[in-house]
């Protein structure tokens, strides 16, 4: 683990984030409103990416419909059995910690067995957010690089530059 990660979250194993890959536009209209995502304007396929604090990724799912949320794209992908398994079994201890960014709202699910959620602090509704959340937001967003890198990565690979058409799909 890197020194200044080790110092600032010594008990975080993984970083988790979602991508999308572009899709060709499906003929198929409940296909496009499945796969639509208004958040890139263009059809898509999400998958959750996990990677260690020196950017390593150990963790990637099955791709899910562009339209899904990053929380329902964590609970779907099964990775809360993974983790438990890993907790009973003593290669994670309780209190170890997952990064996230805002987009996860899973701090329930994490809790409920045991972990801990690290995610940047929200802002109230018409306050500026103080000091001490602005600095836990910025220590939080330079160790999530790791996992930005990492998906830049993936999605570097000949088989996801681009579109991915929709013939590869149906296969």
């Amino acid at each position: 683990m890197p020194a200044k990660f080790k110092e600032e979250f010594p008990n975080t194993f993984a970083i988790l984030d979602c991508t999308a890959l572009k899709i060709q536009r499906p003929s198929s209209l409940v296909f496009q409103s499945q796969t639509y995502s208004t958040y890139k304007s263009t059809n898509t396929l999400k998958s959750l990416v996990a990677c260690d604090p020196q950017g390593a990724v150990i963790y990637v799912s099955a791709l899910f419909t562009g339209a899904i949320s990053d929380k329902e794209i964590f609970n779907e992908c099964n990775i809360l059995d993974i983790l438990k398994g890993y907790i009973q079994c003593g290669y994670l201890n309780v209190g170890d910690g997952l990064m996230v960014d805002k987009g996860f709202l899973i701090e329930k699910e994490v809790e409920e067995i045991g972990l801990q959620l690290n995610i940047p602090p929200f802002a109230k509704a018409n306050r500026q957010m103080p000091h001490a959340d602005v600095e836990m937001t910025k220590r939080i967003a330079k160790h999530r690089v790791h996992v930005e890198r990492a998906i830049a990565k993936i999605q570097k690979l000949k088989i996801v530059s681009g579109q991915i058409p929709i013939s590869r799909l149906l296969n």
